[in-house]
């Protein structure tokens, strides 16, 4: 509740207006990953905005120990997840499963980090194993014009619109891991679509 008021009531002073394709994607289809293409800090209060209740994010472990803002977010539930060893990156994953089992929605980059410009960056596998092991569905969030909003170093936002697109939920229950590099690729060309070809050929 106060992230998503928090959000809306910045928009609104700072002059943001958000333009929503496909929002009925972002209700009926919970708890869910959200999965959104990442360019600008902006991305997060994009999400806060559109997603409002019962959801949480992820955040390396390190991030616990930033004061102020690390109790923040373990309030808010955030999964920390420890990344210090490659071997054992799946069971590092526990923590946001278990949000998802317990009701509450995540939103994720699988990009990983705010790409330096609006081209969409290569995937990484963690937000499909979560949703893998927890038995939820991915749901797409592509935005569009973020970067005009607020670039990815900047700390302050401009006035504008932002466009974002909800897609329709990806079921990944039938997901094999030897096939998991195929899937995420088509789950991206999704994005690149979308991205390409705004907005007349959404689905």
């Amino acid at each position: 509740m106060v992230t998503s008021i928090a959000a809306e009531s910045a928009f609104a002073v700072l002059g943001v207006d958000v333009e929503v394709h496909g929002e009925e994607h972002l209700w009926a289809h919970r708890p869910c990953i959200f999965a959104l293409n990442h360019q600008s800090k902006f991305d997060m209060f994009a999400m806060m905005y559109l997603v409002r209740r019962d959801f949480t994010g992820v955040a390396k472990a390190e991030a616990r120990k930033v004061p102020g803002f690390g109790k923040f977010m373990e309030m808010a539930e955030v999964a920390f997840l420890d990344r210090s060893d490659s071997a054992k990156a799946i069971g590092a994953l526990k923590p946001a499963v278990d949000r998802l089992k317990k009701g509450l929605s995540l939103c994720i980059a699988p990009e990983g980090t705010r790409s330096w410009t609006p081209k969409v960056g290569k995937f990484k596998k963690g937000a499909f194993h979560m949703a893998m092991q927890a038995g939820v569905p991915v749901v797409p969030v592509v935005i569009r014009n973020a970067g005009e909003i607020m670039g990815r170093n900047d700390q302050t936002m401009r006035a504008g619109t932002v466009q974002v697109a909800v897609l329709p939920p990806i079921d990944v229950s039938m997901w094999k891991l030897d096939q998991l590099d195929t899937h995420i690729a088509a789950v991206r060309q999704q994005y690149i679509d979308t991205l390409d070809n705004w907005p007349e050929n959404l689905p």
